[in-house]
């Protein structure tokens, strides 16, 4: 309950009571998937009850999870590598068999259905031509501060041939990175970590003015129209600085947890971050839906150093 509260709390500041709370973009959408993820792959993996309905609305979860934001997957990845360890114990299981079998085949019978409808309805014609690779995020993640980059962008839709537009991304890539050397790389991946991580704003009003224009001659009271832009949102950012301090120190308290659970939360939180690094991120924004699972572990961490404090407490009582 501690840790479930303490998670409460950090989510409603840093994403209920900021401006993106109400931001109609795909980064809020992830952090509500990202929250229903984990909670529907617990219960298929703990509950003993509805675990049939919980596996297909897990292989459902899945699916949305991809198309909306692929790395949301990255929590599905960590519980297999956190279930490698035990892998002999969980095949005679039956009913974990069954789920993960079920919640699979869910997951590829919608997703091919999905992928089938869209190839073949009457209303909107897909071009998958047009689509850009993961070479091409690696290459905008390599480049600069590791952001999005208009000029890689605007240059692959001239390349009509995805084979030709692939291999100048991957030709790119290389290039950069023998450019900066493996010391450089290093380099430049620790800076990007900090630009990832590090504005507790979560780089509003940083994108340009898109994101700012609706609000400028909005019909908000004074004080709720001046958090949404960015000149007096610096007020709202200090508070957040300070709860992201006291978030990551009670990160730091949640290591020595090595139960199923925690295991599961260091392992996606580690994948979002190499995520970031290895492609396009280089901005704090695309944290949002890796929160629930950095807010959970802090949790976990404020609840260990809880008991540290008593445990002190109380042999300095027991000494006097």
């Amino acid at each position: 309950m501690t840790v479930a509260k303490i998670a409460a709390f950090l989510a409603i500041f840093f994403i209920g009571l900021s401006p993106w709370g109400c931001f109609n973009y795909s980064d809020p959408l992830a952090f509500s998937l990202s929250i229903f993820s984990l909670y529907i792959l617990l219960e298929v993996w703990f509950s003993n009850k509805r675990r049939i309905y919980y596996s297909i609305l897990l292989g459902f979860l899945i699916v949305v999870d991809y198309l909306i934001k692929p790395s949301l997957v990255i929590v599905f990845i960590a519980a297999i590598i956190v279930c490698v360890p035990s892998i002999k114990q969980i095949i005679k299981n039956k009913k974990i068999i069954f789920s993960t079998i079920l919640a699979v085949g869910v997951a590829i019978i919608l997703l091919s259905i999905y992928t089938t409808y869209r190839n073949n309805n009457n209303f909107v014609k897909f071009d998958s031509n047009k689509s850009f690779s993961m070479a091409h995020f690696a290459n905008m993640g390599i480049k600069n501060n590791g952001a999005y980059s208009q000029e890689i962008t605007v240059r692959d839709m001239k390349i009509a041939n995805p084979k030709e537009r692939n291999k100048a991304d991957i030709k790119d890539w290389i290039t950069e990175f023998n450019k900066k050397g493996i010391t450089g790389y290093e380099i430049f991946l620790v800076k990007k970590q900090v630009l990832n991580t590090a504005d507790t704003s979560f780089a509003w009003g940083s994108d340009g003015t898109p994101f700012i224009r609706p609000y400028n001659n909005s019909s908000f009271t004074e004080i709720s129209h001046k958090l949404f832009l960015p000149k007096y949102h610096i007020i709202l950012k200090i508070f957040y600085d300070m709860l992201w301090i006291l978030t990551i120190l009670f990160l730091f308290f949640s290591f020595k947890e090595v139960n199923f659970i925690t295991l599961l939360l260091k392992y996606t939180v580690l994948g979002f971050l190499l995520f970031l690094l290895l492609f396009e991120g280089g901005r704090s924004r695309y944290m949002i839906q890796c929160l629930p699972y950095v807010f959970i572990l802090s949790g976990v961490g404020f609840y260990q150093l809880k008991a540290i404090i008593q445990i002190i407490w109380r042999n300095s009582i027991n000494d006097i």
